[in-house]
């Protein structure tokens, strides 16, 4: 946004770093409740924590291109893609596979297979990270996005392959 010339900077800076607040607090709350329960490492629960986590990571890069330097430096590479895909990716899959994984045995009677569960969050969880975290990295040394064929000379190629 801070790149179309269309907006008053500071205006928009500060509403996009406040937003951080109350996604922090959220976050605290979700640390403290998990604190004070009584936690056991099953598929639904493991989901939750994976939700949390890359909510936290994609919420973390959001703030820090909150700042409009940060932000004329980072547009339209391919940081912004996996900022989106961690808030949006990581914040709606994670959180449904463990909303089905939870009420699945109470709609229907029958307890998904515990075993495949945790072997497919592991999964999940790593490809995830494996896909997106290396395009942190790719927007940093500034590889645009929207383009179809990338020049082999400029480093990009060996994580541009994950």
């Amino acid at each position: 946004m801070f790149a179309t010339g269309a907006v008053e900077l500071p205006f928009f800076s500060a509403t996009t770093e406040t937003i951080s607040i109350p996604t922090g607090v959220l976050f605290f709350n979700w640390l403290a409740t998990l604190r004070g329960g009584h936690i056991r490492f099953e598929p639904p629960m493991l989901f939750a924590l994976g939700f949390i986590a890359m909510f936290l990571i994609g919420g973390i890069d959001g703030v820090w291109t909150a700042a409009p330097a940060v932000d004329f430096a980072l547009t339209d590479t391919y940081w912004v893609v996996s900022h989106i895909h961690y808030v949006l990716f990581g914040g709606t899959v994670f959180g449904i596979v463990a909303g089905v994984y939870y009420w699945f045995p109470k709609m229907f009677g029958r307890m998904l297979d515990r075993r495949l569960g945790i072997w497919q969050f592991w999964i999940q969880l790593v490809g995830f990270n494996m896909t997106f975290f290396p395009m942190h990295l790719l927007g940093l040394r500034g590889m645009p996005r929207r383009i179809a064929d990338y020049a082999p000379d400029r480093g990009w190629s060996f994580l541009n392959l994950l």
